[in-house]
């Protein structure tokens, strides 16, 4: 995924990602198209990783807890090889944070760890 393609709205809103591709409709019908069977897959990939860390945090058996935990990750780097997709295809875009915004959220999420339980 190229994060460094920055885009312009019609409105003069920089953002980080492509033009919605030609591959993709640029009006909405009845049919099925590409959009519609990708998003379908993701969102088919984010309730099964939703349900996949429930059975890992609840899971008794290490070498159960162990598979499930190898299979919820090849089920994650296939939801990002489709997020990618419709990344490619302009269909995921986002505001382009400044400097100082990265820093604050950075600041903000390191904060965090202070409150973890476990040090690593």
């Amino acid at each position: 995924m190229d994060t460094q393609s920055i885009i312009t709205t019609k409105i003069g809103v920089q953002k980080i990602g492509r033009q919605v591709s030609d591959e993709l409709p640029q009006v909405k019908d009845a049919t099925v198209n590409l959009r519609d069977r990708v998003n379908d897959i993701l969102l088919d990939k984010k309730h099964i990783l939703v349900n996949y860390q429930i059975a890992i945090n609840e899971a008794i058996n290490d070498d159960l807890r162990n598979l499930l935990i190898d299979n919820r990750n090849k089920i994650q780097s296939t939801h990002t090889i489709f997020f990618n997709e419709m990344f490619s295809l302009g269909e995921y875009q986002a505001d382009v944070a400044t400097n100082p915004q990265i820093r604050d959220a950075f600041d903000v999420f390191s904060g965090y760890k202070t409150q973890l339980p476990y040090k690593q």
